[in-house]
């Protein structure tokens, strides 16, 4: 096959059209509205605004609601199944792990001054396993992110109230809270006390929604500016702002524009009569320090200098 013959391919530029951005599009699009068109549109945009703080508002409020609980006394020991705590699985301590706070009083303590409030956390689907003393145990010794251990830094007195902060993964959790001796802290002491505790599982995921709520709340407010542009400058065309009336009132900037006038010269004004007569007279001119040219009709100049004298006539000046 000659070269005559082969197919010639197509050009890529001919085929490749140019696709114009995405604000592009939207621009030209909102050009194209109509007034009741942008009415709707911004309508819209204000309740979007208002949906999406709303749902923000109630992903903050999910987000920082603290659910509470208590626990109750088995023997010397007080004890509370927390049950599934609902967090992100991420093992280990991270910015995902679920605040808990418990919050005790010692309503009767023990007499001795060796006595301390243990409180334990365990991560376990059974607080009533076999396993739980042995966990209890090892988590006195070598507390763990899973197995979280604190005790009092006093022994308490009647009524004194003890704050303890834990943070834990989500999972099965189970909360032991009793009096100890601080010499021996697997010698349990008998005594009363009352547990306030809360605990904010949905902090994570609730936090997240509640920000991309905000988020596109931020975008329909954005939208909503735009909308309100157009609809104030299709009723209100005519308005002037402060700086255009301003600029108005200071005058032209410019030269007026040339107007169109005859393409000849003027016509030649007949001279007057007593211009003419003072045209064929000589006229003194003042030169420096009270001296006076005579300046001829012809336009020449007389070498003599002059002087006006008292009378306000001109004489020649002599030295």
């Amino acid at each position: 096959m000659s070269d005559e013959e082969q197919p010639t391919e197509p050009a890529e530029e001919e085929t490749t059209e140019s696709v114009p951005p995405l604000d592009d599009h939207h621009e030209e699009a909102m050009k194209e509205m109509t007034l009741e068109e942008r009415q709707e549109a911004l309508k819209r945009s204000r309740w979007n605004v208002f949906l999406y703080l709303g749902l923000a508002a109630l992903m903050f409020g999910f987000a920082l609601f603290p659910f509470p609980f208590t626990a109750s006394a088995v023997g010397d020991t007080y004890e509370q199944d927390l049950g599934f705590v609902w967090g992100p699985p991420l093992d280990g301590e991270d910015f995902t792990d679920v605040p808990i706070e418990v919050e005790i009083t010692a309503t009767n303590p023990p007499a001795n001054p060796n006595a301390r409030i243990a409180v334990y956390v365990l991560n376990s689907d059974n607080c009533l396993s076999s396993e739980i003393l042995d966990i209890k145990r090892d988590s006195r010794s070598n507390p763990t992110h899973d197995y979280q251990f604190q005790i009092s830094d006093k022994a308490p007195i009647v009524d004194e109230v003890f704050v303890f902060e834990f943070d834990v993964d989500g999972g099965g959790q189970c909360l032991f809270a009793e009096y100890v001796d601080n010499n021996d802290r697997s010698n349990t002491l008998s005594g009363a006390m009352e547990i306030d505790g809360s605990m904010w599982p949905n902090q994570i995921w609730a936090g997240i929604f509640a920000l991309l709520f905000l988020g596109l709340s931020g975008f329909a407010f954005i939208g909503a500016q735009r909308h309100g542009e157009g609809v104030k400058a299709l009723t209100e065309p005519s308005k002037k702002t402060t700086e255009d009336e301003v600029l108005e009132s200071a005058g032209p900037t410019g030269p007026p524009p040339s107007a169109a006038g005859p393409s000849g010269p003027p016509p030649a004004a007949e001279p007057e009569p007593a211009a003419e007569a003072a045209a064929t007279e000589p006229v003194f001119e003042p030169a420096e320090n009270g001296y006076f040219f005579r300046k001829m009709p012809d336009g020449t100049y007389d070498q003599t200098v002059y002087v006006q004298a008292e009378d306000g006539s001109y004489v020649p000046y002599q030295a």
